[in-house]
């Protein structure tokens, strides 16, 4: 019987320290279990040697001991712990998170999904707080497709962002002339300054009819001829403040397309206009 007690206290010796010295030892959830296997491997272990009870008494401390040092935390592997990812900038309100919590920006516009009104802009455009390509002339055409960037505000365009032709630019009522004459006044002069930067920042695809309108009084023919003078006037004196008049025409439209009644004094001077419609 003592010969299989002290071959047991053997195999379990071996095992005690093939588990504790093992790669797989948990040492943290299970030293109290491997110390105390520690301690009985132990006694009986000097038992192999000696029938003597205190001997197997302190064999049994020695193997507590010795299980200690081989099931210690300090030699176990260290578990990895990834860093959480740190985003550059703390994402705006709205944005969109990736997995670790970061704005992500999929058009690389520098306005983030979320936020960006306009996800799809292409590489390279420039874009508004709300990361929509942007229109200068607000004409509904993306500068960056907008072949006429600076056309006046209001004006109707094409899809290339160019007035249509025959679209009134603006329009200039109250342009005075000396009496019977095509001799800008003063006060005409003054009017068409808004007129003279306008037609600067045109594109160069586009060319101006100037057209003269007058009111009823006076005979048709009178009229059409007196229209013509006055529109030429307006365009020599555009030219004269730096305008280009190779995309300026003169135009005598006389009394045919009144926009108020004649009859009227307010009607009448409402009709003396100069209008500026996109012509090519």
């Amino acid at each position: 019987m003592k010969k299989l007690v002290k071959l047991a206290a053997v195999a379990l010796t071996a095992s005690l320290v093939v588990g504790c010295a093992g790669p797989n030892q948990r040492p943290s959830q299970d030293s109290l279990l491997c110390t105390t296997f520690g301690a009985l491997a132990g006694g009986a272990a000097v038992s192999l040697t000696s029938d003597n009870d205190s001997a197997a008494v302190g064999g049994a401390i020695m193997g507590g001991l010795l299980a200690m040092i081989l099931c210690s935390a300090e030699d176990a592997v260290p578990v990895e712990v990834t860093a959480a990812a740190v985003c550059t900038d703390v994402p705006p309100p709205g944005a969109l998170l990736d997995a670790q919590g970061c704005a992500f920006d999929s058009d690389s516009d520098g306005v983030v999904d979320g936020v960006d009104m306009c996800a799809d802009t292409p590489a390279g455009v420039k874009v508004d707080r709300v990361g929509c390509p942007l229109d200068t002339d607000k004409d509904g055409v993306a500068d960056f497709e907008d072949m006429c960037p600076s056309t006046p505000l209001g004006t109707i365009v094409d899809k290339t962002g160019c007035p249509i032709v025959g679209e009134t630019i603006f329009s200039l009522p109250g342009v005075n002339f000396a009496f019977n004459s095509a001799t800008l006044t003063e006060d005409a002069k003054t009017r068409l300054t808004a007129g003279i930067q306008t037609v600067r920042n045109l594109p160069g695809v586009i060319n101006v009819s100037v057209e003269g309108h007058t009111d009823s009084i006076g005979s048709e023919e009178y009229n059409q001829t007196l229209s013509l003078k006055r529109a030429q006037s307006v365009v020599n004196y555009l030219v004269s403040q730096g305008a280009n008049g190779d995309r300026l025409s003169a135009v005598g439209m006389g009394e045919s397309d009144p926009v108020a009644n004649n009859d009227t004094d307010a009607g009448r001077s409402a009709n003396r206009r100069v209008d500026f419609v996109i012509s090519e």
